[in-house]
């Protein structure tokens, strides 16, 4: 975690940079609507970044910042997008994307994530059969189903099921851009990390989920931090029989949900600043703001 925050922490931002900033500044000509994109990507790819340095440093394979950069703010701006916007064929034409098709962009946004998109396609290119794209279309029909988290007569066991597979699969398929094949038993493991992320980035926006009326389990009290301990110690034993070691990622997940409490009462988002983007423990007590077309 200290090495993140000497080294590898200002290596995402000088990554980000190089990678993302500029297509941002490509794409988007009012200064207020650049500084929040800016802001949010940025403090996406710091989070993102410290998870996946941890799993390059415990899976023993090299860490890629642009990758890492490129893949979380695409993350980002398409979560945000399936969350926000209204144009009725979006998810046609993502759904497209996903399967290698061409995507017209409506908006400067749009025009954003397709740009994201094919600087990662630029860096790790994928054959028309690689697995990332069933993979991605997977996650794809999942982000549609999680819309459904507004609707009030949810049950939990979809919650559970929505929240498995948004985290679960989203964290494989960044990782992915670490470790391309990934054996079931790893797959397993990625999945199963995901939903710890998921579960405890829920509980970061408590506050804030509850005032727009979206239920996860967190809002419903489906589980207790005792719990998510006790599946983080879990989880850790499991890397330690896989990997040979649970280190860094192990303190990252323990940190992370010491800071849920701390960011549920605080039921709002902050930009980090330029003091709080050297920061890292503050970036996991924090929010940042939603990207809204």
């Amino acid at each position: 975690m200290l090495k993140f925050a000497r080294t590898e922490h200002r290596q995402v931002v000088r990554a980000f940079d190089r990678t993302a900033l500029p297509l941002i500044e490509q794409t988007l000509r009012d200064d207020r609507r650049r500084h929040t994109v800016r802001a949010s990507l940025l403090g996406t790819s710091m989070k993102v970044g410290l998870a996946m340095w941890g799993y390059a440093s415990m899976a023993r394979v090299p860490f890629d910042a642009e990758l890492s950069v490129l893949g979380s703010s695409f993350t980002r701006l398409y979560d945000d997008l399936i969350d926000h916007c209204d144009r009725d064929d979006l998810d046609i034409d993502l759904c497209g994307l996903f399967a290698g098709e061409s995507f017209r962009p409506h908006d400067r946004l749009e025009e954003l994530l397709i740009l994201l998109h094919g600087a990662i396609a630029m860096r790790m290119p994928h054959l028309p059969d690689d697995p990332i794209y069933p993979l991605l279309r997977h996650l794809h029909e999942v982000q549609l189903r999680s819309r459904r988290q507004r609707d009030s007569d949810l049950s939990s066991a979809e919650i559970v099921e929505i929240t498995r597979g948004k985290g679960g699969l989203g964290m494989v398929a960044l990782l992915a851009l670490l470790r391309p094949r990934m054996s079931p038993r790893e797959h397993d493991l990625i999945m199963e990390l995901g939903d710890l992320f998921q579960l405890l980035d829920d509980l970061h926006d408590l506050a804030l989920d509850r005032a727009e009326h979206i239920t996860t389990s967190a809002t419903l009290g489906t589980f207790s931090l005792t719990e998510l301990a006790a599946r983080i110690t879990a989880l850790s034993n499991r890397f330690r029989a896989y990997y040979g070691t649970a280190h860094p990622l192990s303190a990252h997940l323990a940190l992370t949900l010491i800071g849920a409490p701390l960011a549920a009462r605080r039921g709002r988002r902050t930009s980090p600043g330029p003091v709080a983007a050297f920061r890292p423990p503050r970036q996991l007590f924090s929010r940042v703001d939603n990207i809204r077309p």
